[in-house]
């Protein structure tokens, strides 16, 4: 009989499964102020990984809109490092762009920049939080594992029995509810009799505008679908300083959260880009581009109201990216995590990623804060985001991806 170990990640809601552990570590540095440059090859990691699979998630549901959190599922897949090794921990590496790299030093250098992006000291709230739930009737978990996931990632670890499945669906889903402070009440539909272990992540999000959009200006307006029919949503706006940058093939829209740490990026195709795919050529090379041609000035945007909302699983888009291995029930190798009573072999069963995000007047999951109009004279650019489009939620200092989302059909 199989047995499986599932991950799941919450970011506001991801569900993952788990690797296996080969390097242990745990140096636990816990400085906010961390150089920037030290922390390059994780940043860089979460942006390979974040186009790769939005882009693909794009490629597996055309004209749909698509939510994930790039960093949440990094997170998820770091801590599924430690349990893999052989081909199945290769094969994870090299699908984030860093082949052959040490997994204890991702540990560290993933806790510092972990240690960065949750500074609260910030006004934005960033709050990651990592559990692990086992039935040990069911599986041997290795204590070198387990230390890890405590020592680099403060990730709990439970035993429950999954016999008593309501009982355990309760006790997940209450820590998935609370994590994500109410926003995804739950995770799992249920355990079955092969379930063995869940590794979770959960991420919340939540700032204003640095200077936000006046409810009294929203206003109604078209909105052409990816399918190219139209329907009226509600667009937020303003008349102000914008950062913009306009290349041949696109537009970016970018727009600061209180304290400038974090930011959102609204991107768009350039008038003359034809490219019906347009969305899907954006990649961890060209989006960095997109800044370096940032210029600050006045402007009219507008973009729509938006509750987006995502459930997915992601083996399909996982496995097209290079990882295979961990998939399949005779070639995954996750003996470092943990090993079955029974003897038989321990794979990935399911990887599923649950997001919601909402943005508004506010901020992105918005709480009150004053807004300014201005009244002018003369036109500035517009730039409607009133067709599909592309957001990005980014740490500033490192680029890193909070949320990347498409949005085919912005209707709350």
């Amino acid at each position: 009989m199989k047995k499986l170990f599932l991950l799941l990640l919450i970011a506001p809601t991801l569900l993952f499964l788990q690797c296996e552990q080969s390097d242990s570590t745990s140096d636990d540095p816990n400085n906010p102020n961390t150089p920037v440059e030290h922390l390059s090859q994780v940043a860089k990691m979460n942006q390979v990984l974040g186009w790769k699979l939005f882009n693909q998630e794009q490629i597996a549901n055309p004209g749909k809109n698509v939510l994930i959190s790039p960093y949440s599922i990094q997170t998820a897949l770091f801590m599924a490092q430690n349990g893999a090794k052989g081909a199945t921990l290769s094969e994870m590496l090299e699908m984030m762009g860093c082949k052959g790299c040490s997994v204890a030093d991702l540990n560290a250098r993933h806790r510092e920049l972990n240690t960065l992006l949750t500074n609260p000291g910030n006004h934005a709230k960033l709050t990651v939080a990592n559990a692990f739930f086992y039935d040990q009737a069911r599986i041997t978990v290795q204590p070198p594992f387990l230390a890890v996931l405590s020592g680099s990632y403060d990730a709990s670890a439970q035993n429950l029995n999954f016999g008593a499945e309501q009982a355990a669906l309760q006790t997940i889903n209450g820590w998935v509810n609370q994590k994500t402070q109410g926003k995804i009440n739950k995770i799992l539909e249920r355990i079955d009799a092969f379930d063995v272990a869940f590794l979770i992540n959960a991420l919340y999000f939540k700032s204003d505008w640095a200077t936000g959009f006046s409810p009294d200006l929203t206003f109604r307006a078209p909105f052409t679908k990816a399918d190219s029919s139209v329907i009226q949503v509600d667009y937020v706006n303003a008349d102000r300083d914008f950062s913009i940058a306009q290349t041949a093939n696109h537009i970016l829209v970018d727009i600061p959260f209180k304290d400038s740490i974090y930011s959102m990026s609204f991107i768009m195709p350039s008038a003359n880009n034809t490219n019906s795919a347009w969305h899907r050529s954006i990649t961890h090379e060209t989006w960095p581009k997109l800044y370096q041609g940032i210029t600050y000035g006045r402007a009219m945007v507008y973009f729509p109201k938006l509750k987006l909302t995502y459930d997915k699983d992601l083996i399909p888009s996982l496995q097209a990216l290079g990882m295979q291995a961990a998939f399949n029930e005779r070639t995954a190798d996750f003996k470092s995590m943990g090993v079955s009573p029974s003897g038989k072999n321990i794979f990935i069963k399911q990887v599923k990623h649950k997001a919601v995000l909402e943005v508004d007047e506010r901020g992105a999951e918005g709480a009150a804060v004053t807004s300014i109009g201005f009244g002018v004279t003369s036109i500035p650019q517009q730039f409607f985001f009133n067709r599909p489009f592309v957001l990005v939620l980014r740490h500033i200092p490192t680029n890193s991806m909070i949320f990347a989302g498409y949005v085919a059909d912005p209707a709350i």
